[in-house]
């Protein structure tokens, strides 16, 4: 077995038949790889999807195991232990594969024997078809879009997205696990930051693409709102293992981000575009408000 491709899912049912069709539809043999789909103590039809969908595919290298222990750090812990492939892929349980994810996924390691990760590009599937008007760059990392264009690079100063993200599964042997204190944002921000810890590199690869579906009320305020805050309090937990003065330079960095997005509300301003400043500054106010005091963490 080369490859597992692990799905963490929580209460996802309206989109997760479309993920595991997605793996099922592959052009790739299934002698390659298996699916492991591990289930977060999901409350919807979650099983029943999964079992459903395993009388229909048969032939499908397929797990479903449970992780009681609630946070996504733990269901993709649990996916390192149950999962037999040497490539271990994360994909979320409302994104759909690409039709050559698999291929791609091998080719990448294939050519690239010393690469021990790689992340690959996830494209936003929005409600109405169209980006959001207050959508800027500055916050792509916010719906998880990862785009940086057609060439096969290394990653510098930035990160795959958890949506889309595959190690040779030796790596967790030398960097350790996920951090099960992350229960929802920045496990991967934390896996990749001690990646570069190691000075492991890591690859852009273009060709391994996912869609990701970004539900309507995810683009609202007050999702976006707590969303940001958890991202502060996350970030927060992510250091709370390091030395004080590291918890210092962040604070300080989200306070600069903080004060510089006036100066890009201003610059959109000039270009007929203020909802993107305005939502930008929102975004980093509400990410240092859940820095500084911490908000409760979940699903």
């Amino acid at each position: 077995m080369q490859l597992s491709i692990l799905i963490c899912t929580y209460n996802r049912e309206k989109y997760l038949i479309d993920a595991l069709n997605s793996i099922a539809q592959q052009n790739a043999s299934y002698d390659l790889f298996e699916l492991v789909v591990i289930n977060n103590n999901s409350t919807d039809n979650t099983e029943k999807i999964c079992r459903d969908f395993k009388d229909k595919h048969k032939k499908l290298n397929y797990k479903y195991t449970i992780e009681k222990k609630q946070g996504l750090s733990a269901a993709r812990n649990k996916g390192i232990r149950v999962a037999n492939g040497e490539l271990l892929a994360y994909i979320d349980d409302d994104a759909i594969a690409d039709k050559n994810y698999v291929n791609n996924i091998l080719e990448a390691f294939n050519k690239h024997p010393d690469i021990l990760a790689i992340g690959g590009r996830v494209i936003p599937v929005f409600p109405d078809g169209n980006e959001p008007k207050w959508l800027s760059k500055y916050l792509n990392g916010i719906i998880s879009k990862v785009d940086y264009g057609e060439k096969i690079k290394l990653y510098k100063g930035k990160y795959p997205s958890g949506c889309n993200m595959i190690f040779r599964k030796k790596v967790f042997d030398i960097v350790g696990t996920f951090n099960e204190d992350l229960t929802w944002r920045s496990d991967d921000k934390y896996m990749f930051l001690k990646i570069y810890k190691y000075k492991l590199p890591v690859l852009y690869y273009p060709g391994i693409l996912v869609h990701h579906n970004i539900d309507s009320y995810r683009l609202e305020y007050n999702y976006l709102k707590k969303l940001s805050e958890t991202s502060g309090t996350t970030e927060r937990v992510r250091l709370q293992s390091e030395n004080k003065l590291k918890t210092l330079i962040k604070f300080v960095e989200l306070c600069l981000k903080f004060l510089i997005s006036f100066w890009f509300w201003f610059w959109f301003l000039l270009k007929g575009q203020s909802i993107k400043g305005r939502y930008l500054t929102m975004v980093t106010f509400f990410i240092l408000k859940g820095f500084i005091k911490k908000v409760e963490v979940g699903y």
